[in-house]
């Protein structure tokens, strides 16, 4: 894995484009082209209630992609295109799920975060319905984006506290919360790293930027291929 260090917490961790959203239909027809665990996991991270993936809400859904032009149609098969090609891939062959939610004062922003080998994204609940997708940077490693998370958060909520919780495919959850330290430091951010599993040696308190990024590095890891 790239060195965590390499780059600061706080610098741009994602794709300089426009952050695509996708309502519920548009996401029924990429869930509906997986199957198995994966599909399993994709609808128990997203709250996908049962029942709702059918052929109707896919076909609705494929229907606004068409005239999205995100998917096209070449010799009566569709062809997905854009963001909701990197949707499809990443819900079909996610490693590592990642459930994230910022705690802040009588507040919590939720989000996803889904690695492949060669694909992370960050899909976020907005409203009506839908899910907006940001691309990691692929030159960032996804221990710095999802630090970039945490400095950003802690930059406008203080008090606030991030916590993640994170499955490989198949194999039990674990959690990792993070908040500002209560020791100020005039030369960089401080932090407190918990795991809740362990409250006694999964417990770090007042560590800078460096202990952080390779704590989320271990944190966010994939199988050696």
């Amino acid at each position: 894995m790239t060195d965590t260090r390499t780059r600061d917490a706080a610098e741009p961790a994602a794709q300089p484009v426009d952050a695509p959203s996708y309502g519920a239909g548009e996401l029924a027809y990429a869930l509906s082209l997986a199957e198995g665990p994966p599909r399993a996991q994709a609808e128990r991270f997203l709250q996908v209630k049962p029942g709702f993936v059918t052929d109707q809400t896919a076909a609705l859904g494929a229907s606004s992609l068409v005239a999205r032009g995100e998917l096209t149609v070449d010799a009566d098969v569709l062809e997905p295109r854009g963001g909701i090609r990197l949707l499809i891939v990443a819900i079909q062959t996610a490693v590592r799920w990642t459930e994230i939610a910022m705690m802040n004062e009588g507040d919590v922003e939720a989000a996803v975060y889904l690695q492949t080998p060669g694909l992370s994204m960050l899909l976020s609940p907005a409203a009506m319905s839908t899910w907006t997708m940001v691309v990691r940077a692929p030159d960032y490693t996804d221990a710095q984006f999802l630090a970039r998370l945490v400095t950003d958060n802690a930059a406008r909520h203080p008090l606030g506290t991030a916590y993640f919780g994170t499955e490989l495919l198949g194999s039990p959850k674990h959690h990792l919360f993070v908040r500002p330290s209560a020791e100020p430091d005039p030369f960089g951010r401080r932090w407190d790293l918990a795991d809740a599993e362990a409250p006694g040696d999964g417990r770090t308190d007042d560590v800078g930027d460096a202990a952080l990024l390779d704590r989320l590095a271990a944190f966010t890891a994939l199988p050696a291929a």
